[in-house]
């Protein structure tokens, strides 16, 4: 779309029309973090070493918020809840017994988680960049989880009463089968290797894509050396 500016000439004012780029390197790096979700997302719903899934699919969920705030953390947390979607564990033991319940948990708890992240990052940002991902980091596997939690306890209690073998109540049952060696591995790695991305990104868009800003000077010097040659 075009963009008005006013500008004197000869002592006239003249208006201007510059056509305004969109923001290439926004759309370059979201591109980038949700073929990196898609990825690590299915590798995460598979690939497993014992006990411990690999699942580093929040990653770019944090990353996005972190960049981008938290719309953009909220549309990469909506794509990771698709994607959990398909996951083994899903189809096989949520999706019989609550099919709606289960594709609203999964896009609720991962789309708050990087909604969310993105304010939590703006307000520890401002003391330093990096305390701010750090922190972000952390968050978005704890208030995933936590929601995931309360899930269970609102839809699927009875679901997990019926496998509970382990003589404890079923309330301590689900927190018994959730915070496991697992989410500790979820949380430290996100919390290692967020900032890492972050950072390659960073560098990464600052010297690979010009920002719309940049394009905008750029048309604008453009634009003002014609009209002097007039």
């Amino acid at each position: 779309y075009k963009r008005a500016s006013m500008k004197k000439n000869n002592g006239k004012l003249q208006i201007l029309y510059r056509n305004k780029r969109p923001d290439t390197r926004k759309i370059a790096v979201a591109a980038v973090l949700a073929a990196l979700e898609i990825a690590l997302g299915f590798i995460g719903n598979y690939v497993s070493f014992g006990q411990v899934n690999l699942n580093l699919a929040l990653i770019p969920v944090i990353v996005a918020a972190c960049f981008y705030g938290p719309v953009m953390g909220l549309i990469l947390g909506l794509l990771n809840g698709c994607i959990a979607l398909y996951a083994p564990a899903t189809i096989g033991f949520f999706m019989p017994y609550n099919p709606v319940a289960t594709v609203f948990l999964c896009l609720l708890k991962t789309g708050a988680a990087g909604f969310i992240a993105g304010f939590i990052y703006r307000a520890f940002a401002k003391k330093h960049e990096y305390v701010g991902v750090i922190v972000a980091s952390i968050s978005v596997p704890v208030i995933n989880t936590g929601i995931f939690i309360a899930g269970v306890y609102a839809f699927f209690l009875d679901l997990y009463a019926s496998i509970n073998v382990s003589g404890v109540n079923v309330f301590e049952f689900v927190l018994l089968s959730v915070l496991t060696v697992n989410f500790a591995v979820e949380v430290c790695s996100t919390a290692v290797l967020s900032p890492a991305v972050y950072k390659i990104l960073k560098i990464t868009r600052r010297n690979s894509f010009p920002s719309a800003a940049e394009s905008s000077e750029e048309d604008s010097a453009r634009s003002e050396n014609e009209d002097d040659n007039e």
